[in-house]
């Protein structure tokens, strides 16, 4: 049973223990819990389906055809999740959960004309305390304003309805999370619903925020119910245990951001941790985070002391210069993330029948490839120093000669083999600099990529809190829509960035990105004044290149790179991710429209990608329109999740980040499958895994879409056995790429291409550190290079 689990169900008891005698008064409503084989738990009422645009059909657990309802559409009253019947992995609960239900009194729109689809939204007011607002949006009349009152609360979501008192009165239901309005809001508008006067009425909001996990809202309000009523001293037995809850919500927020690598953050929290009337369970677990902390501390202190005395006993003035030079650099860089590169060195530091030098070379080749091929070789060790510098030289440099006198020199090197280099590489921080005139302040950074003929391309970043070098970040791609710019789609995923009278950055950003320990990269990947999206190379070179350019700067993990957009921004997800499934850990469109073109011939691509679609049912004809599509992926059991919320059009859907940040942290770029075919029609879709096509058949070109008979050209990879790959593509040429993740290099390597075996066994295919550096130089991945590559003749 998960943390959060927990968390949920000690609030549940404990609201039956403070309000049971007030349960019959409120409407019951089915708590049936999923578990998917993902591990993520959904909540709600749920039936399987046949399609998308499908009214469910059967509820789960009746008699059916295993093949007529396929999709399982799980409905919380906030919104529909659709997900493959055959992702459930178990029925957690289908017991009756007592919701707290809070009316609040509106004038509702009973008649007049009905909402039947919203529009870009052009002003959002925020809820007065009444729980009233305007939401105005552009329609095909022109922008229309409607006036809207929540007329029922839940701690899940909110019942917004259209109110009379506007020009025409407009019905429309629609919800909201209860988590995207505002704490002091939302704590004005339940002050005002709920009689001060009558103190049952108010413990209604205590077992809101209870079940809201909003634990230390509901202390303070039982705190002033307590304070105001003294016939409610009583409760004060319940204040101590709110106060378990909260700092078991503290505890909850520190393993986070210890995930996060947030570690100096994490040590203030443990220092403030709030110990009055806390369980012993907990605070033993906050005393063991503090002693981790202080064996860390104090392992890196040992190391830094040790260190600082091994250089004096080396003798040869050149190795000891390097040696020097080296050990300064790991004096300063040492911390939580690469100490372990030193672990050998550790265990022998005080061997006294080792030499200093041998010594040394521990620290210095254990620091430069990894501890598991650290040598006590000092030769070597300086050697490898001087590997690094000159291969960390050739991948700055832009002169292909200049390369090549650098690779002659590095092949000439001791310990320069492939093997060393690639792990060496894995372990170097980025080999571009952040320019300085770049810096924007708390980590934000606008960059610019070199797009050849198309210019330079822009992109904004934001590093999360405390980003380390040595440690590799999950990135997010993000893309804007037509409504929005690559700032504000930045603001969504990391936070509004706070800034002073003139406009400057005066404190850092606090969105769910910063809190989750995520690189943001912003594209700036449209024309000025562009409202489609246009299926162009321009615009894929434009996402590639940042991605690319940004993997040369900054730390990032290439297995955990998600892509995501809003409006045209996720058409341009939704086809990227199906043209290059071979990048993505996953790809999130929100409200993206599949038009008749690449997409719906790509739709075998999806298998590889898990997607997170976003949509609001009221946005016009786009989930019908996307249907066919969406139920392909659901039906064939791809990993793909479809949310729809209800009553809402085309707009942001920040309700829904958190659940997306919990699905990102369950996926991450696996190794290239055992077996995949993916359809291509555009020239520059043509690298998947470790297959690469020159000169494809039935291109078609955006401009010319759609073409007559046009057809995708399908391109296969399988690795039946090991050593032992087969590729078919109708390309005029192919480059196949190898790697130790596909290959061993020491057997006999066969492949067959087309039918054709290549010529001889293979065997004598040999790692190239030629194609492993240019490999890193131009597609900048630096955990997963390829080592060799075999060209068709």
């Amino acid at each position: 049973m998960g943390f959060r689990t927990r968390l949920r169900i000690a609030g549940q008891f404990l609201a039956l223990l403070l309000l049971g005698g007030l349960l019959s008064d409120w409407t019951p409503a089915v708590a049936q819990q999923l578990r998917l084989n993902d591990g993520r738990v959904l909540q709600g009422k749920f039936a399987t389906i046949t399609g998308v645009s499908d009214p469910a059909v059967k509820a789960l657990g009746q008699t059916e055809e295993p093949t007529a309802t396929p999709i399982l559409i799980v409905d919380d009253a906030l919104r529909r999740t659709f997900v493959p019947k055959l992702h459930l992995a178990e029925v957690l609960d289908q017991s009756v959960e007592q919701l707290v239900r809070i009316k609040l009194l509106q004038n509702v729109a009973q008649g007049g004309g009905a909402v039947s689809s919203v529009g870009p939204s052009l002003q959002i007011q925020p809820f007065d305390s009444y729980g009233r607002r305007i939401y105005k949006m552009q329609t095909r009349d022109g922008p229309l304003a409607v006036v809207q009152g929540i007329t029922l609360l839940t701690p899940r979501y909110a019942k917004v309805e259209g109110l009379r008192g506007q020009p025409r009165p407009v019905v429309w239901d629609m919800r909201l999370a209860t988590s995207s309005i505002p704490p002091e809001r939302l704590r004005a508008i339940l002050d005002r619903a709920i009689s001060r006067d009558d103190p049952n009425a108010r413990l209604e909001i205590v077992r809101f925020y209870l079940q809201a996990e909003r634990f230390r809202d509901a202390r303070h309000e039982l705190e002033a119910i307590i304070r105001r009523f003294p016939e409610k001293q009583d409760l004060k037995a319940e204040v101590k245990q709110l106060r378990q809850m909260g700092a078991q919500l503290i505890l909850r927020e520190i393993e986070l951001r210890k995930e996060a690598g947030q570690h100096e953050l994490v040590k203030r929290l443990l220092d403030n941790f709030p110990a009055d009337e806390v369980a012993g369970e907990t605070l033993q677990q906050v005393r063991e985070f503090t002693a981790q902390y202080e064996r860390l501390d104090a392992r890196l202190e040992h190391l830094r002391d040790v260190l600082g005395t091994i250089v004096a006993g080396i003798s040869d003035p050149k190795q000891r210069q390097i040696t020097k030079t080296t050990i300064d650099e790991i004096l300063a860089q040492l911390n939580y993330e690469n100490v372990d590169r030193l672990v050998a060195f550790e265990q022998l530091a005080d061997d006294t029948e080792l030499t200093p030098g041998q010594r040394a070379a521990l620290a210095v080749s254990g620091w430069v490839v990894g501890s598991a091929d650290a040598t006590e070789s000092l030769t070597l060790a300086v050697s490898l120093v001087t590997v690094r510098s000159a291969v960390r030289k050739y991948l700055r440099e832009p002169v292909a000669n200049e390369r090549l006198a650098l690779l002659d020199s590095i092949r000439s090197l001791q310990g320069a083999s492939v093997e060393l280099v690639a792990r060496m590489i894995a372990r170097m921080r980025p080999t571009s600099d952040l320019p300085e005139e770049s810096a924007q302040g708390f980590g934000a950074y606008d960059l610019s990529a070199p797009g050849g003929e198309e210019g330079e391309f822009l992109y904004h970043v934001q590093l999360p809190a405390e980003y380390d070098p040595d440690r590799h970040y999950p990135t997010l791609v993000v893309l804007n829509g037509a409504y929005n710019s690559p700032l504000q789609e930045l603001d969504f995923w990391a936070g509004s960035i706070p800034r002073d009278e003139q406009g400057k950055p005066s404190g850092p950003r606090f969105g769910q990105a910063m809190r989750h320990g995520a690189i943001t990269l912003a594209v700036d990947w449209q024309k000025p004044q562009q409202y489609e999206y246009q299926y162009s190379a321009r615009e894929h070179m434009a996402v590639l290149t940042c991605l690319r350019d940004a993997c040369r700067r900054l730390s990032i993990d290439t297995d955990r790179v998600y892509l995501s957009g809003h409006g045209i921004g996720g058409d341009a997800t939704w086809d990227m991710a199906l043209a290059h499934p071979d990048l993505w850990a996953g790809a999130i469109p929100f409200v993206a429209q599949a038009n008749e073109t690449y997409v719906r011939h790509y739709w075998k691509n999806a298998e590889h990608v898990p997607f997170y679609f976003v949509a609001g049912e009221l946005d016009g004809l786009k989930m019908s329109q996307n249907a066919p599509n969406l139920d392909k992926y659901l039906r064939k059991r791809f990993h793909t999740t479809v949310v729809e919320y209800l009553g809402r059009g085309h707009e942001p859907f920040h309700d829904e980040i958190l659940r997306l940040f919990d699905w990102m942290g369950r996926y991450q770029r696996s190794s290239a499958p055992s077996e995949f075919e993916c359809n291509t029609m555009r020239s520059w879709d043509n690298f998947f895994w470790w297959i690469e096509c020159s000169d494809l058949p039935n291109t078609v070109h955006p401009l010319a879409w759609p073409e007559r008979g046009a057809r995708p050209t399908a391109v296969i990879g399988k690795r039946p056995a090991p050593n032992r790959l087969f590729a078919k593509t109708a390309a005029k040429k192919n480059t196949i790429w190898l790697s130790p993740e596909l290959v061993d290099f020491a057997q006999p390597i066969r492949i067959t291409l087309n039918g054709q075996k290549l010529a001889g066994k293979l065997g004598d295919v040999q790692p190239d550190l030629g194609v492993l550096l240019e490999d890193v130089r131009t597609r900048a991945d630096r955990l997963h290079p390829f080592w060799a590559k075999i060209e068709s003749p």
